[in-house]
C-alpha cells in the first residue's frame, strides 16, 4: 500500500482530500499534517509517496516544503493545490517536478484525475525499479554460471563493459552439491525457500549466492561470515543430512577452501568435481574432499559422533562430560597399534583445534605450534600429554567462565541475536537465566556499555541492513523478520538509526 501526506493548515481542507481519497476508491495510508515544518518531520520519521500540499502556511510554505523533500526524497511525487492560480508559482512548481496543481476549491473530478495520472506513475516507477533490479541480479547469475564454465573473465567485462565487476571479490567459498538424479533442478525452481532456509542455518546467516549449473549440479558462492565462525564441512554435512532425511536423496557436496581472488572461481569448481572421483572407493561418504583415508567406515563414524560429542560439551561448557569423552577417546587408542599413525594425528589435531575455539585468549599461530607437535611426535604417549595439558587449561577457562557473570550476559546475547523474531523483553530474557530483570539490566549496561533494548534494537537494525544488503525482501517482511510486527514504527526506527529509509538503503547499497 502506498503513503500519502496531506498537508493543510486547514482541518476541513485535510478533511476534504481524505472524503475524496475514500470516494475514488484509492488505496492508501493516510498521514496528515497542519504545516510545513510538522510535514517534513513526518517525512524524515516514516517516508511517503505522495506529498500533497497546501502553498500558503506557516513556519513553512509548501514552496519550502517541497524544495527540502525533494533534496531529500527524489522519487516523491508531488502535487500542490492552492487558491492562487498564480503563473509564477506554477513555474516553480514545474522546477520542483511537482506532478500536478489542483486549485481550491478543489473539483471532484478534477482531483481524481489527477491522483489516478500519479498513481499510475507510482506504479510504472516501481515496476521500472523491480524490473532494473531482476535485471541486475539475473546478469550477475548469468556471469557466475559463464565463470563456473570456465568462460575467462576478461571475455565478460568485454561483453558487460557497464557492470561493475567488483562483486567477485566477495566470494571467498564454494560448496559443489551433486545428485546422481536430476532432483536438484526442481529442488532449486519449486522448493528453493526451504532449502535456502536448509543453508542459513548451516552456515550461521552467511551471505551467499546459489547458481544453478544442470539438473544435477548446484554451487554455493559463501562471502566469509566474520560473526561467527563455523567449519564449511561441517556445514556442507549439515544440508546433506538434511537434503537425505526430506526427499531421501543422498546427494555429495564437495567443499573448497578460501578462494583469494574471482580468477580462482572456475579453477575452484574443476578441483570440487576432481575430488568427487574418489566416491568411486566410498560409497557410504558424502562430504569430499577426504581429509584422511578411511580404512575402516565404521570406526571412523564411531570417531565423528565421539567429536560432535566433545563439540557439544565445549559449546555447553560441560567438563564433566568433556573429561569423560576424551578419557574414552583416549582409551581407544593408546597402546592400539593396528591404527594408521596419519589418521591418529588428524583426529587428535582435530580435538586440539576444538579446545582452542573455546580459548579465544590464544592466537592461531599457538593452536598452530600445537598441531604440529601432534605431527611431530613419534609416540602416541607425547600425544596423549599433550592433549590432556590442553584440556586441563580448557576445563579451568570453562569453570572460571561459568562462575562469571559475563557468562550470563553472553548467553543473554546470545538468545537475542538467535530469536530476534521474536518479542524480546527484559522480564523474559531475565527469566531465561534465573536472575531478576533489576539485577541483569544493570550486569547487562555495566558489561556491554547500552542497554538490553538498546542491544536489542542495534541487533534487529543489523540484521535489516543485512537482510535489505542481500536479499529482495520485502520491507514489511523483513519487519516481521527482525520482530516488528508495525511496519510503519519499523521505518521509522530504522531512519532514526541510519538517516534513510529502508528501500533508499537497499537503493544505495545496490548502485
Amino acid at each position: 500500500m502506498y503513503r500519502i501526506l496531506i498537508v493543510d493548515d486547514e482541518k476541513d481542507e485535510r478533511n476534504v482530500i481524505r472524503f475524496l481519497l475514500k470516494k475514488f476508491d484509492f488505496e492508501l495510508e493516510i498521514v496528515e499534517a497542519a504545516n510545513g515544518k510538522e510535514a517534513f518531520e513526518e517525512l524524515v520519521r516514516s517516508p511517503a509517496d505522495i506529498l500533497l500540499t497546501d502553498v500558503q502556511m506557516p513556519f513553512v510554505n509548501g514552496i519550502e516544503l517541497a524544495t527540502k523533500v525533494r533534496e531529500r526524497y527524489d522519487d516523491i511525487e508531488i502535487i500542490f493545490f492552492s487558491g492562487h492560480d498564480d503563473f509564477n508559482f506554477v513555474k516553480k512548481a514545474l522546477t520542483l517536478r511537482a506532478d500536478n496543481y489542483i486549485l481550491k476549491p478543489v473539483k471532484p473530478e478534477e482531483f481524481n484525475q489527477t491522483m489516478t495520472e500519479v498513481m499510475r506513475n507510482i506504479k510504472k516507477r516501481k515496476e521500472e525499479q523491480e524490473k532494473r533490479e531482476v535485471n541486475q541480479l539475473f546478469i550477475k547469475q548469468h556471469i557466475l554460471y559463464r565463470l563456473l564454465n570456465q568462460t575467462p573473465i576478461d571475455i565478460l567485462k568485454n561483453e558487460y563493459p557497464f557492470l561493475n565487476f567488483d562483486f567477485l571479490n566477495d566470494y571467498n567459498r564454494m560448496i559443489l552439491v551433486h545428485s546422481d538424479t536430476a532432483f536438484l533442478d526442481s529442488l532449486f525452481e519449486e522448493e528453493n525457500e526451504y532449502f535456502y532456509e536448509v543453508i542459513k542455518r548451516a552456515t550461521l546467516d552467511s551471505k551467499y549466492d546459489v547458481i544453478n549449473l544442470n539438473p544435477f549440479q548446484i554451487v554455493l558462492l559463501f562471502k566469509d561470515n566474520l560473526r561467527r565462525p563455523f567449519t564449511y564441512k561441517e556445514a556442507a554435512k549439515q544440508i546433506q543430512q538434511k537434503i537425505q532425511e526430506t526427499y531421501g536423496i543422498n546427494c555429495v557436496l564437495s567443499v573448497s577452501n578460501h578462494m583469494k581472488n574471482p580468477v580462482q572461481i572456475a579453477q575452484t569448481y574443476n578441483e570440487l568435481e576432481g575430488y568427487l572421483k574418489d566416491r568411486f572407493f566410498y560409497s557410504d561418504v558424502f562430504i569430499y574432499p577426504i581429509d584422511t583415508p578411511l580404512t575402516d567406515s565404521k570406526e571412523y563414524k564411531e570417531d565423528e559422533y565421539l567429536l560432535e560429542e566433545i563439540e557439544r560439551a565445549l559449546q555447553q561448557g560441560d567438563t564433566v562430560e568433556l573429561e569423560q569423552k576424551i578419557s574414552l577417546i583416549i582409551q581407544k587408542y593408546d597402546k592400539r597399534t593396528n591404527t594408521a599413525q596419519g589418521y591418529l594425528r588428524f583426529l587428535f589435531a582435530r580435538l586440539l583445534q576444538l579446545f582452542f575455539q573455546t580459548m579465544p585468549e590464544y592466537s592461531k599461530d599457538s593452536m598452530n605450534r600445537y598441531i604440529e607437535l601432534i605431527y611431530s611426535y613419534k609416540h602416541f604417549s607425547d600425544i596423549k600429554q599433550t592433549l590432556l595439558e590442553v584440556q586441563r587449561k580448557v576445563i579451568k577457562g570453562l569453570e572460571e567462565e561459568k562462575n562469571s557473570p559475563k557468562h550470563v550476559i553472553e548467553i543473554v546475547k546470545q538468545y537475542i541475536i538467535e530469536n530476534i523474531e521474536k518479542d524480546l523483553g527484559l522480564d523474559m530474557l531475565a527469566e531465561k537465566v534465573y536472575l531478576t530483570p533489576g539485577y541483569l539490566s544493570d550486569k547487562f549496561k555495566q558489561d556491554t556499555g547500552v542497554g538490553i533494548n538498546k542491544y536489542i534494537k542495534q541487533v534487529r537494525m543489523n540484521k535489516a541492513e543485512e537482510l535489505l544488503s542481500n536479499t529482495n525482501m520485502k520491507v514489511n517482511t523483513i519487519s516481521k523478520v527482525i520482530g516488528y510486527k508495525n511496519d510503519s514504527y519499523f521505518i521509522r526506527i530504522f531512519r532514526e538509526h541510519l538517516g534513510v529509509s529502508p528501500q533508499k538503503y537497499r537503493e544505495m547499497k545496490r548502485r
